[in-house]
């Protein structure tokens, strides 16, 4: 082959390459170009629910295209999450991550269908919520956390406990309370937290930690004996932290955003860059203080590295449960 032959092939191979480069770049450029599914991993009406509603239709008009919110409820969360791990990386799929689907759930199934760190992409995390520690009525004698805490040490079958089910985020919390505490209270768990509460305001357990207690305490049903912040809360700030109070305890739920692994940075770019702007907006901002939900934002990587430090802190606390083997 001469010279300018071999000369004129690699021109040829780099044309080509350049074209391809340019029709990608193109292609993230447009992105999206159809409706966006963002699935919910638990059944409509829960806070999972309520969050990724509220952002899908701002995020849809930035985007330029509509974000469909899918409920994938099943197996605490598995079975959303799973079908997402599956999902084309090609940016039209997206994942409420939260909690128990990406920090606790690898410790408590023996045969999880995804790996949190591994099957997906952080795109940014959406929130950081305080939980309460709310008493019903079967508790109307209590004055405060540290009554409670010494009616408890007092009589070990004094107090028992909602929670959305072993190895929630709400069984974890409330542990980790008795754990930092030394109390004994019995653990009855329920099939979500709607049932949790309904059984709390009707007196059939005495106690629940949680982060879906604010409209209950508002209407009397419930009454908050402290927060798991580092501080006190905007929706409830009568309410002492648990800090406040002699009980060194720093717990909080969230929620994220993912996608695919794989999925093109510059797409995950994107939505970060969109879903970071909403989250500023007063308006957004105000309707998620109401219900007790810290707006976080930041990177990619800051979402990243923040799964990865919960994935140990929660391992600790789940086999502190005993929750662990699914």
């Amino acid at each position: 082959m001469t010279r300018i032959s071999n000369i004129t092939r690699r021109m040829a191979i780099l044309a080509t390459g350049a074209a391809l480069l340019a029709g990608a770049a193109q292609a993230q450029g447009d992105w999206p170009q159809s409706p966006v599914k963002l699935i919910v991993p638990y059944p409509p009406g829960g806070n999972t629910d309520l969050i990724a509603r509220t952002l899908a239709e701002p995020l849809s008009a930035e985007l330029g295209q509509p974000v469909v919110v899918e409920n994938r409820a099943g197996a605490g969360g598995t079975v959303g999450v799973g079908e997402a791990s599956r999902a084309a990386a090609d940016g039209y799929t997206l994942v409420v991550g939260d909690i128990a689907t990406m920090g606790i759930n690898p410790h408590v199934y023996d045969n999880l269908v995804y790996d949190p760190l591994g099957d997906f992409a952080p795109v940014i995390q959406v929130t950081s919520i305080p939980l309460v520690l709310g008493i019903g009525p079967r508790l109307e004698e209590v004055t405060d956390l540290s009554d409670l805490i010494a009616r408890a040490k007092a009589d070990p079958e004094y107090l028992d406990y909602a929670s959305a089910g072993v190895g929630t985020a709400q069984h974890l919390a409330f542990e980790y309370f008795r754990s930092l505490t030394g109390i004994e209270a019995l653990h009855i768990p329920y099939k979500g937290s709607a049932p949790a509460r309904t059984a709390l305001m009707a007196g059939e357990v005495g106690a629940m930690i949680d982060g879906t207690l604010v409209p209950m305490i508002r209407d009397g049903s419930i009454r908050a004996l402290a927060v798991t912040a580092g501080e006190r809360v905007p929706a409830l700030p009568d309410v002492p932290t648990m800090k406040e109070q002699g009980v060194d305890m720093v717990y909080t739920s969230w929620h994220g955003i993912l996608a695919p692994a794989g999925t093109d940075p510059a797409i995950i770019g994107k939505v970060n860059a969109a879903l970071d702007e909403i989250m500023a907006r007063p308006e957004i901002a105000e309707r998620f203080t109401s219900l007790n939900i810290g707006l976080v934002g930041g990177s990619p990587e800051d979402f990243g590295a923040f799964v990865t430090e919960q994935a140990k802190v929660l391992g600790d606390l789940v086999e502190l449960s005993g929750a662990a083997g699914k």
